[in-house]
């Protein structure tokens, strides 16, 4: 009886016998109730029946009491019924038992109590009971056996149906939580009943203010059930939440990564692999999802679901206290985070440069409900004016339409193009890149603090914590948000819901800024090995072909990484870890080459070969470290950014006749500074003189003009 799922699918038989129940008892008191009518109206409508019927002196009110008293016995049934099923103040010594161990003494109870022997019980334990037995002893029963077992089952009072029958057979236990499973249920009888009584009185005159209508002198099964609640169910669920939050809070180990075996059993697989939760967001949500399950059972801004809204808030700010001060553990101090981040806590222009690309959108995909996708518009609509017009966003029921209709706007089709493209267009890419000058405008090796860089196992803490973080919003407001369909506006106006709201929008607003610290750790990591490359000493080789240290160690780095990436936080914060990783190497290993072709060291022909294997052996390895299920990997753009690389490296080595060659075909393949520094460069095959570009654009621009 966990509140959940599965609870309610224990109970099923319980729920069908309660709404047969309840079925029979609305037809039963609507029948008094016609009755009743017709009656009054009888005894109203013929002056002589007045004067024979001195029991009625009040003809509008006739058969008064006869309605209550019916309605006094149909709760005391309803009563008997819920009372076996929540067991409040029974004295359960055995609780600790398993459900196997007690099922043989549930089934002796019941043969005791109900007076029929092992036969006459597998009668009713048998396939849909239709007298295919499970037992031996029910083989040769007889009709007449059969019909008098039947008859002693339907004699039983409803609390000994359920202990001797019901219990039985769904092998479950006695919980206070099921009381939450009856209450819609017993509530819209209710309902129904008092409806029922209203009309009858509007109908027939009674004047319901004179008279004690009701059930006064006796608490009905809803208010029995509320009471029970409010009693022994809500401390009970407060208990666990808090506690048991506070407990897993308290470890040492509770945001830390948890072990999975699946890298060891199949070390070269590129399946989809689902990290584990840490241990203090697997308590959070297990410990309040059974409040999240009783608020769409409970009367929407009543006292008891305001009780549990509080309850939920309480464990949310517990946990929120705890949480922020693990991502500051994780994150201050290193030097990705300082680059996100300003020592006011506010994001820099980079962040807000690295929110507006694809990956962050697709990674917000990932962890959001398909109808909750606020964020991701957000986060699309700044590429707009970056791609061409795609397909329209989502429809009703989450369809996609193969069209976006004419009276859809432009920047919105674009912002639907960005939230499910796979690329987000060059412009995106290089607005990021002149962020990131620290990175990206190197001028010789990158020097790092040895604390300011993570180590394997701090970067795993970190994948854990932000895939930790998302995944428990994702549940939690997947939770809050379950009973949309019914009521789920009229509640979100309550203030209490909003603070709800707003703790799970702050849980998934930390695991995207650690997100965001993952990825710019692996950039950043990147960057300072492949800064190595212009001071090897491979470029000045003579005798081979060999690739610079830094590019082995950066394969290995990334291999290693994308397997704890997806150990600690799953395939997607290691998707979006090695997002854009498909440009930024080929816009790395560009820089190398503009360094090494503006310094002073010679480079022999095969340093430049190097460069340019260095370039395919580094595609290699990110293909290969990034080709698992739901990458963010884009061929496209890996190939065109491996391309332009390449093709910048080999107008190192080609004579001036062929690098004019290729101005003239290709003038804006690159910036009009990378070919002046190319014709500037000495290489192999030629002599640097940068005067020659500066004739040969004049030359082209001259016969541009004479020839208009």
């Amino acid at each position: 009886g966990g509140g959940g799922d599965d609870a309610d699918d224990d109970l099923r038989e319980f729920r069908i016998h309660l709404n047969n129940l309840l079925k029979a008892f609305r037809g039963v008191y609507m029948r008094f109730l016609h009755l009743a009518q017709i009656l009054r109206h009888k005894i109203c409508s013929d002056p002589i029946l007045v004067t024979m019927c001195p029991s009625y002196p009040v003809p509008s009110s006739a058969l008064h009491t006869v309605l209550v008293n019916a309605e006094l016995a149909m709760q005391r049934e309803i009563k008997g019924f819920i009372s076996a099923c929540i067991a409040e103040s029974a004295d359960r010594p055995n609780k600790e038992k398993s459900k196997r161990d007690r099922e043989p003494d549930r089934m002796r109870n019941a043969m005791i109590i109900g007076g029929y022997d092992q036969s006459q019980l597998d009668v009713e334990r048998g396939i849909f009971s239709l007298g295919i037995t499970a037992g031996p002893g029910g083989a040769g029963m007889s009709a007449e056996g059969w019909k008098k077992s039947r008859a002693n089952i339907a004699e039983l009072p409803p609390d000994q149906f359920v202990s001797d029958v019901l219990f039985p057979r769904s092998n479950v236990d006695p919980e206070v939580r099921h009381a939450l499973a009856f209450r819609r249920s017993v509530s819209r009888w209710t309902h129904e009943v008092s409806e029922g009584r209203g009309e009858l009185a509007a109908c027939s005159g009674e004047d319901a203010d004179s008279l004690a209508y009701g059930t006064a002198t006796e608490e009905g099964a809803l208010v029995y059930m509320d009471n029970i609640i409010q009693r022994t169910l809500l401390p009970e669920m407060q208990d666990e939440a808090v506690n048991a939050v506070i407990h897993f809070l308290e470890r040492h180990d509770a945001f830390d990564p948890i072990a999975n075996d699946v890298f060891t059993r199949y070390p070269h697989h590129a399946a989809r692999v689902e990290a584990e939760m840490s241990v203090a967001c697997q308590a959070l949500y297990t410990s309040t999802r059974p409040i999240f399950m009783a608020l769409h059972r409970l009367p929407k801004g009543g006292d008891m679901y305001l009780s549990l809204v509080t309850m939920l808030e309480h464990a949310m700010l517990t946990f929120l206290s705890r949480m922020k001060q693990r991502v500051g553990e994780v994150c201050q101090g290193k030097a990705a985070f300082s680059l996100l981040e300003d020592q006011r806590g506010n994001p820099t222009p980079l962040s807000q440069h690295m929110e507006r690309r694809n990956g962050f959108a697709l990674l917000q995909r990932i962890y959001s409900d398909e109808d909750d996708v606020d964020d991701v518009d957000e986060a699309a609509a700044g590429a707009v004016g970056e791609q061409p017009p795609g397909p329209a966003g989502r429809g009703a029921g989450g369809i996609l339409p193969l069209a976006p209709s004419d009276s859809d706007t432009s920047p919105r089709r674009m912002a639907a193009n960005g939230k499910l493209a796979g690329a987000d267009g060059r412009g995106l890419f290089e607005r990021e890149v002149a962020q990131l000058d620290v990175l990206c405008q190197f001028r010789e090796p990158l020097q790092f603090e040895r604390s300011t860089l993570c180590t394997d196992e701090e970067q795993m803490k970190a994948a854990c914590l932000a895939n930790s973080l998302l995944r428990v919003a994702s549940l939690l407001d997947g939770q809050l948000r379950s009973e949309s369909g019914r009521g789920w506006e009229k509640s979100s106006k309550i203030k209490a819901i909003r603070d709800l709201q707003s703790a799970i929008k702050t849980i998934r607003y930390h695991g995207l800024r650690v997100a965001k610290f993952c990825r710019m750790e692996m950039l950043l990591q990147t960057a300072k090995r492949m800064s190595e490359i212009c001071v090897s000493s491979v470029l000045q080789a003579e005798d081979a072909i060999r690739l610079p240290s830094c590019v082995n160690n950066l394969g290995e780095y990334l291999t290693a990484s994308s397997d704890n990436l997806r150990e600690a936080g799953g395939n997607a914060i290691a998707a979006y870890s090695f997002s854009s990783l498909e440009q930024y190497i080929p816009f790395y290993l560009m820089q190398n080459a503009r360094i090494v072709a503006g310094g002073s060291r010679p480079v022999t022909m095969n340093g430049i070969e190097s460069l340019d294997r260095t370039g395919s052996v580094l595609y290699r390895d990110l293909k290969g470290a990034t080709s698992f299920e739901n990458s963010f990997w884009d061929e496209e753009a890996a190939a065109n950014s491996f391309e332009e690389s390449a093709v910048f490296i080999n107008l190192m080595e080609i004579s001036h006749g062929d690098l004019e060659g290729h101005y003239r075909v290709k003038p804006g393949q690159f910036s009009d500074d990378d070919y002046r520094l190319m014709f500037g460069f000495t290489g192999p095959r030629r002599r640097g003189d940068a005067r020659r570009f500066n004739l040969l654009k004049s030359k082209m621009k001259t016969l541009k003009s004479s020839s208009r």
